[in-house]
């Protein structure tokens, strides 16, 4: 993992912490260190496994090709048919760890057989009610339930070689909001804060990273998780990757009264090693990510030493994936 680390440069780095919807340009090599597949790019399997076994041969190290499995209405494999009928995480929470197991390692087997290795999921919200409740998200309201289906949900991917990464850190609770369409502010004390997460710190095992919130929490520091170097640190006390979710989304930059850029900024400067975004990292509608990371190092000495800590914990992981073997 070091060998590899030191043969790349600042632009090959700042690729390799970018998880970004498909490229445009599918004959040209692959820009970033992880691939984002939706729903729609799935339908038609064969087709999309195609596109990620081509993927795979144009780029310059081993990509995270990932997606947000995680049943009933979220349930981005609904065209194969083992899995057409997967139940919700609150229908899981009423099967036996078993049986969750045995879910897990369905989609694991159907994601390596595209070619995914990377699950979005499963949710460690504890939500008795809300936003994450109402959808079906959610595992239970007791901390015990969300824990016990999230570590078998995780430890059937894990069978079949596909790394989970648990959200939204520190937990989406019962707000009763959708931090996709506005902010969403939470203003639970500290104390609140740290129950929540503690979730994620008995599933951790189980977990190869923790994808933080687009909530903010008043607890700390006000900024939405992804933008709170408090919150990331708390990540980072137990050594797991931190992931964003979605960068692209217009409510965090109005939440900054900043630009696209900026919060591609905060995100990093806040310690987040995989910057995640909907955005295809070459649409000319969009921003060059990978040009703002570099400008920033090339500016910035302490955000040198941050790229190089978060392109450490990227392929730590994928040494453990086994991405990087013959390299």
């Amino acid at each position: 993992m070091e060998r590899v680390l030191a043969s790349l440069d600042t632009r090959a780095r700042a690729a390799q912490i970018l998880l970004a919807y498909p490229q445009i340009d599918k004959t040209g090599p692959v820009q970033v260190g992880g691939v984002l597949f939706l729903g729609t790019m799935l339908r038609n399997t064969a087709k999309a496994k195609e596109r990620i076994d081509a993927a795979r041969v144009r780029a310059q190290l081993p990509p995270f090709f990932s997606v947000d499995m995680e049943g009933g209405k979220s349930n981005r494999l609904a065209s194969v048919k083992a899995l057409k009928d997967m139940p919700s995480a609150r229908e899981m929470a009423a099967l036996s760890d078993e049986e969750v197991e045995a879910w897990g390692r369905t989609v694991g087997k159907t994601m390596k057989w595209l070619g995914l290795n990377l699950n979005l999921a499963p949710v460690l919200d504890v939500a008795p009610s809300g936003h994450m409740e109402r959808n079906q998200r959610s595992f239970s309201g007791d901390p015990a339930v969300v824990v016990a289906k999230a570590k078998a949900y995780s430890k059937g991917l894990a069978s079949v070689g596909v790394v989970a990464v648990g959200k939204h850190f520190p937990g989406y609770g019962d707000i009763d909001g959708d931090s996709d369409h506005h902010l969403v502010v939470c203003e639970w004390p500290k104390e609140r804060v740290l129950t929540e997460a503690k979730a994620f710190v008995d599933a951790a095992p189980a977990l190869g990273g923790v994808m933080l919130a687009n909530v903010a929490y008043t607890a700390f520091d006000g900024k939405p998780a992804i933008l709170s170097p408090k919150l990331v640190a708390l990540v980072h006390e137990h050594d797991w990757l931190a992931v964003t979710d979605d960068i692209a989304i217009q409510v965090l930059a109005d939440s900054i009264d900043g630009t696209a850029e900026d919060v591609l900024r905060q995100a990093f400067m806040a310690g987040n090693d995989v910057i995640l975004t909907t955005a295809p990292p070459d649409w000319d509608k969009g921003i060059d990510p990978i040009g703002v990371l570099v400008q920033l190092v090339e500016e910035n000495p302490a955000a040198a030493k941050r790229l190089e800590e978060s392109t450490r914990r990227v392929l730590r992981l994928k040494d453990r994936m086994g991405l990087l073997d013959g390299l």
